[in-house]
């Protein structure tokens, strides 16, 4: 039932007691972050472990008509990491699942992941509504010989942090807010494909990033300051800005990436890269000549200051 990794990859089984929290970690997020940090203190002769859904339960219950996250499945597993878990069980969230119990789920967690300790979030509930058992969880725990502890709450300018609060963030273009909540910088990573071109016939060429694949979130249309890592970039790190969103002057509607590097010549088609969103400069809009929006393109470039 559970696809089972370490921090360096897939493994076939849990061999140490763990002490395990289970959530959605949209994003692992600071308060995630903070949850994570009391499993690996509150007992640290177990084995910290995150068990993380493959969906959002929202969604697969119909609550939600889309399903967009605030990371990508790789980026998941490293943020979950990075936050001081030992060992990450990904469940793929199915109506069957959702339809089973908090005990009949801790008992599933005790007997597949050794949990010897269960640690749940400050304001989360633990197994179906409709089977609701929650509150039999500490006889369980007395049953079973496993601990059970809530976690702290963690808050940002006096209000707790959540994946519904970032995501506000984001529909507004604040993205220096949703980095101080994720405790990191908004990223979105695709692959460089062939654009139009228009871009260096203005004199602005610019690496087209496809968001057919990704899962992650957009932000709020606009044009950004971005940082730009991968492999193929000399240097390794470039600064510029990104169209994020339509492109209204060439009658184009379906959102696109199309990124300005500074400094930077060479070929990144094919390749990867990792655009992050450091501030959001100015909204999309309509120029009547190619002449006005390079004008504008050229206030932008000489606006998007590097740290």
């Amino acid at each position: 039932m559970f696809q089972l990794y370490d921090a360096h990859g897939p493994i076939e089984a849990i061999k140490e007691d763990t002490a395990v929290t289970v959530g959605v970690f949209d994003g692992v997020h600071r308060g995630h972050q903070h949850l994570l940090e009391q499993l690996s203190t509150l007992e640290p002769h177990l084995a910290p472990l995150a068990v993380t859904l493959t969906s959002h339960p929202s969604f697969v219950l119909g609550r939600r008509d889309s399903e967009y996250w605030l990371d990508d499945p790789e980026e998941h597993l490293s943020l979950l990491f990075d936050a001081g878990v030992k060992f990450v069980a990904v469940l793929p969230f199915t109506p069957e699942v959702a339809r089973m119990s908090a005990c009949e789920m801790a008992r599933l967690l005790y007997e597949q992941l050794n949990m010897r300790s269960l640690l749940l979030g400050y304001d989360s509930r633990f197994g179906s509504r409709q089977n609701d058992d929650f509150d039999r969880l500490p006889q369980l725990t007395a049953k079973l010989g496993f601990t059970l502890h809530r976690g702290e709450p963690y808050l940002v300018d006096g209000e707790p942090i959540s994946s519904s609060r970032i995501r506000q963030t984001l529909l507004s273009g604040d993205v220096l807010s949703t980095a101080k909540l994720l405790g990191h910088p908004y990223r979105i990573e695709g692959c460089v494909v062939h654009g139009r071109g228009v871009g260096h016939m203005l004199g602005f060429p610019t690496a087209n990033v496809s968001l057919d694949n990704t899962r992650k979130m957009l932000p709020k249309e606009g044009v950004y300051s971005v940082c730009v890592t991968s492999d193929f970039c000399q240097p390794l790190i470039c600064y510029g800005m990104a169209n994020l969103g339509a492109a209204p002057t060439f009658g184009i509607e379906k959102p696109l990436l199309e990124v300005h590097l500074r400094d930077f010549d060479g070929d990144l088609y094919g390749h990867k890269i990792e655009v992050e969103l450091r501030y959001r400069m100015r909204d999309i809009v309509h120029f009547n000549s190619s002449e006005a929006l390079h004008a504008q393109l050229q206030k932008d470039l000489e606006s998007c200051i590097n740290p």
